[in-house]
């Protein structure tokens, strides 16, 4: 996501900068400008949280939506695989489908050990955590006829 918001906010990565993202997204796409710019923002900014692994709960629901909203705004009529050979006019949904998977899985799970939500979430809220999870293992128990 960072890439792509790079690309359109930045200009970076051989990108188109964001005066033409907004007019890609205005005039071809027909999006209104907060649209386009609340997009760029939840690519580069969301992306950024992302991989800091700050409020990332929140990132990847954006990054959902954005990606549900891709699939009504763009022409995905060549099917599932994006090739770079020139010869399609479109890309497919590959990336999307595997954007909406990382960020389900995101939303289900959190952040990571090593995030900046784990490392400023309170001493409290861990030590409930970390004895929800003990409970949870002490209560499962095998079936008894074994």
């Amino acid at each position: 996501m960072f890439l792509h918001g790079a690309q359109n906010l930045l200009g970076w990565f051989y990108g188109l900068g964001f005066e033409h993202a907004m007019a890609v997204m205005t005039t071809q796409l027909g999006m209104p400008k907060i649209v386009g710019v609340l997009i760029i923002m939840t690519q580069f900014c969301g992306g950024i949280a992302l991989m800091l692994g700050a409020y990332v709960r929140i990132a990847a629901a954006a990054v959902i939506l954005v990606m549900l909203a891709s699939f009504g705004v763009l022409n995905y009529d060549n099917g599932f695989l994006t090739t770079w050979s020139g010869k399609q006019l479109s890309p497919g949904v590959e990336f999307q489908l595997l954007a909406l998977a990382v960020a389900a899985n995101i939303m289900m799970f959190g952040a990571g050990r090593w995030s900046v939500d784990r490392a400023l979430e309170s001493p409290r809220s861990r030590i409930s955590r970390e004895r929800a999870a003990r409970e949870a293992e002490l209560t499962v128990q095998p079936p008894s006829h074994l």
